[in-house]
């Protein structure tokens, strides 16, 4: 795993690469709202093997940690500055909780470039941030980075980006925990489903909401096995 960086304006965005050489078309990964690239990648590490990028977004690892700019915009605007840097072409796009946010809304701004877009255990939408849940992470995890949880809480907007993906036809995967805290519901599962009804859905075994955590082998086995057939 190589450690680099991509400019984004004033913003530097820290990210890893699993190759020397690109061959075939990568997986970009985009981590929950909390978790950067290192830590994403001691858990998939061991089964990780396909091209992939993982993003520390910002305020997150060795990425910059601007007073402001937690909007989705900014946060889409990072991982459009490691596509520049690494002058790709298609790729796929992989986000897990919060993560899935930002994935699903490049799918939506930049639909030609995106290949597949992998849900991880969330909806097809960007949260509003109530203060109650800043308060919450600032209380439990004294660790995480305070101006961010700010940040995002502040600047968050509640959006739906199920009807643009299915008017653009993006491949889809739906990974989902089987257990009881998994954040992905029936119901909304179902209305993915409904909207495109080809995307692909797996049930990750053993596990709840922490898909990539707790088993990273079936969950990276679905993900292989999205992009072989793609």
């Amino acid at each position: 795993m190589k450690e680099k960086f991509a400019n984004n304006s004033r913003n530097i965005v820290q990210y890893l690469i699993s190759y020397n050489e690109l061959k075939g078309i990568p997986v970009i990964f985009i981590p929950g709202a909390l978790v950067n690239a290192e830590e994403f990648y001691e858990d998939i590490k061991d089964n990780l093997d396909f091209p992939a990028i993982i993003i520390s977004h910002r305020g997150l690892g060795k990425s910059s940690t601007p007073l402001h700019g937690y909007s989705k915009e900014h946060l889409v605007s990072d991982i459009r500055a490691v596509v520049l840097e690494e002058k790709l072409g298609k790729f796929f796009i992989a986000g897990h909780s919060f993560g899935t946010s930002i994935a699903s809304a490049y799918a939506v701004k930049y639909p030609d470039e995106v290949k597949g877009l992998i849900l991880g255990d969330y909806p097809t939408g960007y949260p509003a941030y109530p203060a109650e849940w800043a308060e919450k992470i600032i209380s439990n995890r004294p660790e995480a980075n305070k101006t961010l949880v700010s940040g995002l809480q502040k600047e968050s907007k509640h959006e739906m980006f199920l009807d643009e993906l299915a008017k653009l036809k993006v491949k889809l995967l739906i990974l989902k925990g089987s257990n009881d805290d998994s954040l992905l519901s029936e119901k909304m599962t179902g209305k993915i489903k409904a909207a495109i009804p080809d995307a692909e859905l797996k049930i990750i075994s053993n596990c709840g909401h922490e898909l990539f955590g707790e088993n990273p082998k079936e969950s990276l086995q679905a993900i292989e096995g999205f992009i072989s057939n793609k």
